[in-house]
């Protein structure tokens, strides 16, 4: 089984962004991303003119960049559908 554990690499050291399994092994993948100041801003419109396969790889970098937020952040996917309000109608 394989699970994706992302992290930053700081004075030459792996820190991941949550816990590793004792006795691991892990394989590395080195990325490198353009500054988040220097990336260009798309706007939805410019990207539905995009070609498919272009619109496709932008979308997954973006769900990848999201994927660890999403996986830490409880209180990005613990809410409710509906606000107390809406229930009582």
């Amino acid at each position: 089984m394989s699970i994706s554990v992302f992290g930053v690499v700081t004075n030459g050291v792996v820190i991941p962004n949550s816990p590793l399994p004792e006795g691991a092994q892990v394989e590395i993948q080195l990325r490198t991303e353009i500054p988040p100041t220097a990336t260009p801003r798309i706007t939805p419109s410019e990207l539905r003119k995009m070609p498919r396969e272009q619109r496709q790889a932008i979308l997954a970098a973006a769900a990848e960049l999201a994927e660890v937020d999403y996986r830490e952040d409880k209180e990005l996917t613990g809410f409710d559908a509906f606000a107390e309000e809406e229930l009582d109608d």
